[in-house]
C-alpha cells in the first residue's frame, strides 16, 4: 500500500471519529433540549397537582400533621430517582421548622429512603403515605406543600433538590428584611459623595 493510499485511509478515519463526535452531542443535547421542556411543562401544571392554595387540608391529612403552627408535607417515592438525589442532598441538615414526609413505595426501599431523611422530620410509610398522597391528589414527587391551620398556603414541585425544599422551608420562617435607603442630595451627588 502507498503512502498516499495510508494517508487517505487516516483522513478518513479521523474524518469519521470527528463525525461520530458530532452526532453523538447532538443526540446529548437533543435528550437535554427533552428534559428540560419537560420539566418546564410539568412547572406548568404546578397549579393542577395537589390541593389548591386557600384550600383546607384533608381530615385524613391533618391528623398526621402538627397542630396550630406552620407545617410542611414533603412527598417523596421511594422508587423515585430524584428523590433519592434530593434525600441525600439533606445529609446533616436539619430543619427548624415541622416537616412531614409521606414516603410510598415498597417497604424496604421506602425505609431506606426514610432512614436517611433528617432525624427531625415525620415519616409517614405505606399504605397511610399512599392513601394520604392519593387523597391530597399529589401526582407528581418530589412535591412540597405548606399549612398553616390545615389550610394549603404554598406548594412547589421541588425540581431544584434539596437546595429548592430548604430554600421553600426556610423562606417562609426568614424576618421580613427592611431595604436601608441612603438619601442623597443633589449637592452631595455633585460633589461626589
Amino acid at each position: 500500500m502507498s503512502s498516499l493510499a495510508i494517508a487517505a485511509l487516516v483522513l478518513v478515519c479521523v474524518w469519521l471519529g470527528v463525525l461520530t463526535l458530532v452526532v453523538v452531542l447532538l443526540v446529548r443535547q437533543v435528550g437535554l433540549l427533552t428534559v428540560r421542556l419537560s420539566m418546564a411543562t410539568q412547572a406548568i401544571s404546578l397549579d393542577e397537582d395537589g390541593p389548591e392554595i386557600g384550600s383546607n387540608l384533608p381530615e385524613d391529612v391533618t391528623e398526621v400533621m402538627p397542630e396550630g403552627e406552620s407545617a410542611y408535607l414533603l412527598l417523596i417515592s421511594a422508587t423515585c430517582v430524584p428523590c433519592r438525589e434530593l434525600v441525600g442532598e439533606l445529609e446533616g441538615h436539619r430543619f427548624e421548622q415541622s416537616v412531614v414526609a409521606l414516603v410510598p413505595g415498597p417497604d424496604e426501599q421506602a425505609g431506606e429512603l426514610a432512614s436517611l431523611l433528617p432525624p427531625d422530620v415525620r415519616v409517614v410509610l405505606d399504605p397511610e403515605a399512599t392513601q394520604l398522597a392519593e387523597s391530597l391528589d399529589l401526582e407528581s414527587t418530589p412535591f412540597a406543600l405548606e399549612a398553616e391551620g390545615g389550610t394549603v398556603t404554598r406548594k412547589v414541585h421541588l425540581y431544584g433538590g434539596a437546595a429548592a425544599l430548604i430554600e421553600f422551608v426556610e423562606s417562609a420562617s426568614a424576618p421580613a428584611q427592611k431595604e436601608s435607603f441612603v438619601e442623597i442630595t443633589d449637592k452631595e451627588a455633585i460633589e461626589g459623595r
